[in-house]
């Protein structure tokens, strides 16, 4: 059982799960790694990066990057092996885009999409033995502006700077409904120096009516600072300020085929909690949860010492949500996490200020020696300060 939050997110498969978007860390753990058809990279996000959004506008340029620099949706599909799939990119219900957009040395384009029943070779089928037969597929190409090579899937420097690539649906939060919480995940490989990478998630045609985006972040978690939502209407834009890749991309998606009735069935399901997985537990297991369990506001300073880059104020929005991301590089390599939670479930009314809580960790077989755990200390005026801890070296034996 591997439960290296840093890999999981880059390459995790775990499609037994259904998705909860109040859950993300203790599921999105158990995620594991795969090379798919010993040709790219095959990733899935079981449960949940539930990061809140609080987004912002727009700065860059748009450009129409030739066609013929690129290979198409359908043979995207090939080279994953998916020749059913290659064929519904050549129907006529594929929504072929090709748009480019330049932003912090990556030129993004937006090759196109598909959705429907039975379009793929490869359908998750669940525990049940249900087949999730109707998918959304989309692919993205990614570039660098200066003409250097993406690194391979089987370089060193493959996923040193991860993207987060999802569509997003007009009007509802990106930080809870997006490729990770909607029983999504991607392939992706690289040719010619350029990388490819087709999504799949569950179809989405049932909002076309609402308006659908497909963004692309740096970083391997949905990030709330890269987009500005308007509140009233769900309106969807760039940040300008963002200090990063945070290209936006409106999907034309027919209207006609939007299902409100299917839509809400969908959204009610999709809250409701996931049935626990029972996991066996080993000794190294057993142990890092008892040392986790016993950390507190009193002792989390002597017991942890913080990651730099990771600690945040997070403050409830309007429906109580906080969310925090982080992204850095400490002397044990790249440390990747994030997660929302309603305020006043991880702090009912009258708990006192200093009182730290457990968010989620994540630990290699190494135990402790490589332990992450995510901390939030309530504040004296009702936000939270969150922070990625690693044990100090005399707590590690």
């Amino acid at each position: 059982m591997k439960r290296d939050m840093d890999r999981l997110l880059k390459h995790a498969l775990s499609p037994e799960i259904q998705p909860d978007p109040r859950l993300n860390q203790n599921i999105l753990n158990q995620a594991e790694e795969m090379t798919f058809m010993n040709r790219g990279k095959r990733s899935r996000f079981p449960a949940a990066a539930v990061i809140a959004a609080c987004c912002i506008l727009v700065l860059g340029s748009t450009t129409a990057f030739a066609a013929w620099k690129l290979l198409s949706p359908a043979q995207v599909a090939e080279e994953h092996m998916d020749t059913k799939l290659a064929e519904a990119f050549q129907g006529e219900d594929a929504i072929l885009v090709d748009e480019t957009q330049e932003y912090d040395g990556y030129r993004i384009t937006l090759m196109g999409a598909v959705a429907g029943k039975n379009l793929s070779k490869y359908l998750i089928t669940e525990n049940d033995g249900t087949v999730r037969d109707d998918r959304f597929y989309g692919v993205v190409a990614i570039a660098r502006t200066d003409g250097t090579p993406m690194p391979d899937t089987s370089s060193d420097e493959y996923g040193k700077d991860p993207f987060f690539v999802s569509p997003y649906i007009k009007g509802l939060d990106p930080g809870r409904y997006s490729i990770a919480t909607m029983d999504g995940g991607y392939s992706e490989f690289i040719q010619d120096g350029i990388q490819y990478r087709l999504i799949e998630m569950d179809n989405i045609e049932v909002f076309a009516d609402k308006g659908i985006y497909i963004g692309v972040n740096s970083g391997a978690f949905y990030d709330s600072n890269a987009y500005l939502i308007d509140e009233k209407t769900g309106e969807m834009k760039r940040n300008e300020s963002y200090d990063g890749v945070n290209a936006l991309f409106v999907l034309p998606m027919d209207v006609s085929k939007a299902d409100p009735a299917a839509a809400q069935a969908y959204l009610e399901n999709l809250e409701k909690p996931a049935e626990p997985e029972t996991i066996e537990k080993d000794e190294t297991d057993l142990a890092v949860e008892e040392w986790v369990e016993q950390l507190n506001g009193e002792n989390l300073e002597k017991y942890c010492q913080l990651i730099e880059g990771t600690r945040q104020i997070c403050k409830p929005d309007q429906d109580g949500w906080c969310d925090y991301s982080y992204d850095v590089s400490d002397e044990n390599g790249g440390v990747s996490g994030g997660s929302a939670f309603v305020l006043d479930e991880l702090f009912p009314e009258g708990t006192q200020p200093g009182t730290a809580k457990c968010l989620g960790y994540s630990y290699s077989n190494l135990g402790l020696a490589d332990l992450t755990v995510d901390m939030a200390i309530l504040n004296e005026d009702h936000t939270v300060t969150v922070g990625a801890y690693h044990p100090r070296a005399e707590m590690v034996k």
